[in-house]
């Protein structure tokens, strides 16, 4: 085991602990909190305080998710080949990150809504997203614990295409949730807001692909006898960038023909976010499809 090994390890039981301390805070906190905000009773200094405590809560629980995730990729990195379970870790890893800043986002709304005296639907979500990510932090927290990380198949990988499929895999749990995004921003047209929904959304949701793009680049540079990419990724991604192509032309042609009268409305918002999300949904889907055939 490697000095950088032995640092993301400790790491990782520290910032383990601390995480799973702060979910149970969060849940004490939001709970005992609950009926007075959605009562809209005044809160004291010392609540208000708490209520404070769950957002730092969550910057050391976004911390685990970070580092959680480097762990897996680094594991998968060394892997004969890429298995179910390592990627199913990758995607509710992905989706937990995700939710921070959704936790992060659904209590900012629920705090403006109560000092205005509006009703709090947020609060439906809260604890659902709250609860999954708990569990999932549980899950790596005993995966650190128990050495399952430590357990390298192999010592090294000369031409690794495992972490260009997890890439693949991150953009396109990203991709699909942007188009989420991007369509819910059709539904709730009178409220959507450009700085918040469109480009802040957008920024936090593309953020694990580009960490995934990032560490990819940073691999491959280090490599000694560096080949971006074999003949049959070269092949992959020729005929991923086809297929992106032909969809992304045909799909953002039928959004202009349907929007054609309210082209100054929400679309002018959206069509950006849509061709970018789409973009990385379809390149992503159409490597992990192609590279499985043959």
């Amino acid at each position: 085991m490697n000095k950088m090994t032995k640092i993301i390890r400790t790491l990782n039981h520290i910032f383990g602990f601390l995480a799973i301390a702060a979910f149970i805070y969060a849940f004490i906190v939001l709970i005992r909190l609950q009926p007075k905000m959605v009562a809209f009773e005044p809160l004291s200094a010392l609540e208000s305080a708490l209520l404070t405590g769950v957002g730092f809560g969550l910057l050391i629980v976004l911390a685990f998710f970070l580092l959680s995730l480097l762990q897996v990729i680094r594991f998968i990195k060394h892997s004969d080949k890429l298995r179910f379970f390592p990627i199913l870790l990758v995607i509710s890893g992905v989706l937990s990150l995700l939710f921070v800043f959704s936790d992060v986002a659904l209590l900012t709304d629920i705090s403006k809504q109560f000092n205005e005296g509006w009703a709090q639907p947020e609060w439906a979500m809260v604890f659902p997203m709250l609860a999954f990510q708990f569990v999932i932090a549980l899950l790596y927290l005993f995966l650190h614990v128990s050495g399952y990380f430590s357990k390298m198949q192999v010592d090294s990988v000369v031409r690794d295409v495992n972490i260009f499929l997890i890439v693949q895999y991150v953009g396109l749990i990203s991709g699909g949730m942007g188009l989420a995004m991007g369509g819910l921003g059709f539904v709730y047209q009178s409220g959507w807001s450009l700085p918040v929904h469109t480009i802040l959304s957008s920024l936090t949701i593309i953020f694990p692909y580009a960490l995934a793009v990032l560490y990819w680049i940073i691999t491959k540079l280090r490599e000694k006898d560096r080949v971006w990419w074999d003949e049959k990724q070269m092949q992959d991604i020729g005929k991923s960038a086809l297929v992106t192509l032909l969809i992304n032309t045909i799909l953002m042609l039928v959004l202009f023909i349907f929007t054609i009268q309210d082209l100054a409305g929400v679309v002018r918002m959206l069509w950006l976010p849509l061709y970018l999300f789409l973009t990385v949904f379809m390149f992503s889907l159409g490597n992990l499809y192609f590279s499985r055939r043959g």
